[in-house]
């Protein structure tokens, strides 16, 4: 039941932007942020949306993120703390696998899930 935003076609040929549900299989309307009447207004409206849906929404610090060539990209997060998300160009789950093995080890689960010497 988590919220999402559609665009749909009003009667009167604007495109609405609203925050929706989805509950067993019925859809709720929970906020109409606004028509747009222009090709701009869109993209504003789901700019606003998004940060609505992500208001009070708390970044984990996993430290510096990498880009493909392992440097640390030169931009700060724009939007909240959001990274915008690398392309995929192959299916190898390994890289998968080597980003939980980084965070897991960035997060100190390593350390707090090792079992306790013998003889305690």
């Amino acid at each position: 039941m988590n919220p999402y935003l559609r665009k749909v076609k009003t009667a009167s040929g604007a495109t609405a932007v609203q925050v929706v549900v989805k509950d067993n299989g019925v859809r709720r309307i929970v906020e109409h942020l606004g028509s747009a009447h222009d090709e701009a207004e869109p993209a504003a409206l789901m700019h606003l949306g998004h940060q609505r849906l992500l208001a009070g929404q708390q970044v984990l610090d996993l430290g510096p993120a990498l880009d493909g060539g392992g440097q640390a990209p030169s931009h700060e997060p724009c939007d909240g703390g959001a990274v915008r998300r690398p392309a995929i160009i192959s299916r190898r789950s390994g890289w998968l696998i080597e980003a939980i093995k980084t965070v897991y080890t960035r997060l100190g689960l390593s350390e707090a899930v090792k079992p306790p010497p013998m003889g305690s």
